[in-house]
């Protein structure tokens, strides 16, 4: 066998000089063993939420007569897409307000400020930029198309921490779209309640105009001149009327729907304070140290023993 012969040359090579591969395998495998003993731990809370079924209102508006269904104002406040929870978790809006409550890092220790924990130093708007940019980093938040569950995780030091932020943004968020609904619906509320009180003004007008009349033709007879304005006023007033009733029937509903629109949310797991860490992961770092030390090993073997004919 002749050396540097296609299929030998290179193991003929590892083998000669094996002591340098074992040495550079084991040399970097044991530094990245001592690397995930010196990184410090992490652990992950995890929390799911399933977004409530919201009941279909739409047989409801049927109570309205079918020549004023264009002009009734639709009192159903509809969930937002689900789509949209995943960012709104990872909001600013509620991660500032997760950045000022206090939790625990351990049994015997204080409650401290979650920004005290995540940005110890820095003073006004950048301390706080920098505080929420690292908790984004913390919070993945992960929405299944399929099933609509929403899962919220959440990476910290402190196991108590992580279950602490998992569980608080599951509220807030809750709290979040509780409030924009109904807020939703109290607007609803409030411009179906405005229009009724212009109407019942409108009614009470038309029925003034007709009262007046009849009180100043007394005998109407057969004049065509009085009996078409007789007509046109009592028409003003059964069209009043219609509207009058309708949106009545419609504020009604709304006051209904304004309390049946809550929780929209419902948590399925509350996140639990992590007995196990989730980082680092000892066991394939140091596999992956081997395998980069066996290759670096390699390299430097082939490349100070270089192939000649």
């Amino acid at each position: 066998m002749t050396e540097g012969s296609p299929g030998t040359g290179v193991p003929a090579t590892l083998w000669a000089r094996r002591w340098l591969l074992v040495m550079t395998t084991l040399g970097v495998g044991a530094a990245a063993a001592v690397l995930s003993l010196l990184l410090p731990p992490r652990y992950q809370a995890v929390t799911t939420i399933v977004p409530a079924m919201t009941p279909d209102r739409t047989p409801q508006f049927g109570l309205l007569n079918p020549s004023l269904e264009d002009l009734a104002f639709q009192a159903s406040v509809r969930s937002g897409s689900s789509v949209m929870y995943p960012s709104i978790v990872r909001s600013r809006r509620l991660l500032e307000q997760v950045l000022a409550m206090q939790f625990p890092t351990g049994r015997d220790s204080p409650p401290r400020t979650l920004i005290d924990l995540i940005q110890p130093r820095g003073t006004g708007v950048t301390r706080m930029e920098l505080a929420v940019r690292a908790l984004q980093r913390r919070v993945d938040a992960t929405l299944d198309r399929r099933t609509g569950v929403l899962t919220i995780r959440v990476d910290s030091r402190f196991p108590p921490v992580a279950a602490g932020i998992a569980n608080a943004l599951s509220t807030l968020l809750q709290d979040f779209v509780v409030h924009s609904l109904a807020s939703q619906a109290g607007e609803n509320r409030k411009f179906i309640e405005g229009r009724l009180r212009d109407v019942a003004v409108d009614l009470a007008h038309a029925e003034e105009e007709l009262r007046l009349f009849r009180e100043r033709n007394l005998r109407i007879g057969n004049s065509p001149r009085l009996l078409l304005e007789e007509g046109r006023l009592i028409r003003g007033v059964r069209e009043q009327e219609e509207i009058y009733i309708a949106l009545r029937r419609q504020f009604e509903l709304t006051k209904v729907q304004e309390q049946r629109d809550v929780p929209v949310l419902n948590v399925l797991d509350v996140a639990a304070v992590p007995a196990f860490r989730s980082s680092p992961k000892r066991t394939v770092m140091v596999l992956m140290g081997l395998v980069l030390g066996f290759g670096l090993g390699a390299a430097l073997v082939v490349a100070g023993n270089p192939t000649r004919r």
